[in-house]
Order: structure tokens, then C-alpha cells, then sequence
């Protein structure tokens, strides 16, 4: 593999371990601070999905030590979920209705995704025939 393709594949990574990180081991100040509330509701749905972005990084870990052919929809399937979440944010920035958190961190969670999103489109585009 190219070294474009090991840097994506790296930010990749590091992209979803952060956003598993924060979910998983900071769950009451990740949701106080970007869903502006904490309940055990609240913390279950993180932790859920802290554990959904720790597999898909895990998953690509494996991905990448062993080869990339064949795993297109893997990577299709986790640039979906970040422009999904992507998508959301927005929602909320173009209604100017964040809740009870601030606007300031839900565009920030917002650029996030979008750069992680567009770094997995590209590494999908730099490797596409590969990933069929």
C-alpha cells in the first residue's frame, strides 16, 4: 500500500479511537458536554456507540495488517455512519436549535466528522479497485 493510503487508513483510526475513547471512558462529561444533559439512558447510547467505533477501528486495524482487497463495504459502511452523523450536526446548526449544549461544540463534532468523512472518501477513491 501506497503511504497516502497508510496515512488515511491512520487518521482513519485515530479518528474513530478518539470519538470511542470519549465515548467509553468520559461518558458523563462527553454527554454533558456535547448533548448538554446526563442520564443513564443518555450514557447506555453512548457507550453503544463508543463500542460501535472501537470494532469499526478495530476492524480496520485488521483491515490493514492483513490486505485491503475486498473490503469495500467496510469502508463504504463507515463513511456512511460519518456522513450520517455529519448530516446531523448540521441539522442542528441550520436550525440554530443545539439543545441544551453550546452550538460551538456541535460544530466543532461537526467539522470532526466531516474531516474524517472526507478522509475515508478519499482513501476509498485512492483505492477502489483494491477495495472491490
Amino acid at each position: 500500500m501506497k503511504k497516502t493510503s497508510n496515512f488515511l487508513l491512520l487518521l482513519n483510526i485515530f479518528f474513530l479511537l478518539y470519538y470511542s475513547f470519549q465515548l467509553l471512558v468520559y461518558t458523563d462529561e462527553f454527554a454533558l458536554k456535547n448533548l448538554g444533559f446526563f442520564n443513564h439512558a443518555v450514557a447506555g447510547l453512548s457507550e453503544i456507540i463508543g463500542i460501535i467505533f472501537l470494532a469499526l477501528s478495530i476492524s480496520i486495524i485488521y483491515v490493514w495488517k492483513n490486505k485491503i482487497n475486498g473490503q469495500l463495504p467496510l469502508f463504504l459502511s463507515i463513511l456512511l455512519i460519518q456522513v450520517l452523523i455529519f448530516f446531523n450536526f448540521l441539522r442542528y446548526i441550520y436550525t440554530d436549535s443545539p439543545g441544551e449544549t453550546t452550538i460551538e461544540s456541535i460544530i466543532l463534532n461537526a467539522f470532526i466528522f466531516l474531516i474524517g468523512g472526507l478522509n475515508n472518501c478519499f482513501f476509498i477513491l485512492i483505492n477502489f479497485r483494491k477495495l472491490k
